[in-house]
């Protein structure tokens, strides 16, 4: 069911409104952190270091599916970083650095280490404000890391632009796990027939959309194939290439 107008947008992020690519698994990246954790007392390597995180992170996962009873849980990688710290130090030894600090310091370090460009779409900005001149409601919605992702809408300088910002590293769980998306609808109190999903990703941002009843239009940046959108069992209510093929709605 398409909508002429819709009141609220809910917007996925990165692959949808900017454009990001990163290398987590470059070797350089993790020699660079190791030799941070080294600077405050810890004896990690690179690649020891790649593997504690991998181990850790896999245990935090594990952890919030049986805490929250969920498929789909989200880490706080600050946590992750704070862990590691705590792990690698002498036991003997004394912190050399505030936790809090740290987990936050290490996470954009590691961010900006594994990252190789991001910028905003073609037309982001343009749409984002014409909807908000039509009186739009806007939200956005990501499966991002709140200790970097906050950092990065405020370089493509695009806060503004949101009534609410929703980070899956704050709920602890992402999309598609229809509660993450939902908590939007309940805390605005909107209504499902005037909202609409807008994402990149079939699995997450599509399939969140049908899970808790609204539309959900697919920006293909990815792109997915015709065949590939013909054969998936999860359908958008419509695919459109360009961000600026939302102001249509209004015509």
């Amino acid at each position: 069911m398409m909508n002429n107008v819709y009141k609220n947008y809910i917007f996925d992020f990165y692959g949808t409104l900017v454009d990001i690519l990163t290398d987590e698994k470059d070797p350089e990246l993790w020699d660079k952190l190791a030799q941070l954790y080294q600077a405050y007392g810890t004896d990690y390597k690179g690649e020891g270091l790649r593997k504690s995180y991998a181990k850790r992170v896999a245990l935090a996962r594990k952890e919030l599916i049986e805490l929250k009873g969920v498929a789909y849980p989200e880490v706080d990688l600050t946590h992750i970083f704070k862990q590691l710290y705590v792990d690698g130090r002498p036991q003997s030894s004394c912190l050399l650095y505030q936790l809090e600090d740290w987990g936050q310091l290490i996470a954009i370090v590691f961010r900006v280490l594994s990252r190789k460009h991001l910028l905003v779409y073609p037309h982001t900005k343009e749409v984002l404000t014409f909807l908000k001149d039509q009186g739009c409601h806007l939200y956005l919605l990501s499966n991002a890391q709140a200790a970097f992702t906050n950092a990065e809408i405020d370089l493509m300088e695009l806060r503004s632009c949101f009534d609410t910002i929703y980070l899956s590293s704050d709920s602890g769980i992402c999309k598609p796990q229809p509660e993450f998306l939902k908590q939007v609808l309940d805390d605005y109190g909107l209504n499902p027939s005037e909202t609409v999903m807008v994402g990149n990703d079939l699995t997450t941002d599509i399939a969140v959309a049908k899970a808790v009843g609204i539309d959900g239009i697919l920006l293909n940046t990815f792109p997915y194939s015709r065949q590939e959108l013909e054969t998936s069992p999860i359908k958008p209510d419509r695919v459109i290439t360009d961000i600026e093929d939302l102001k249509t709605v209004f015509t």
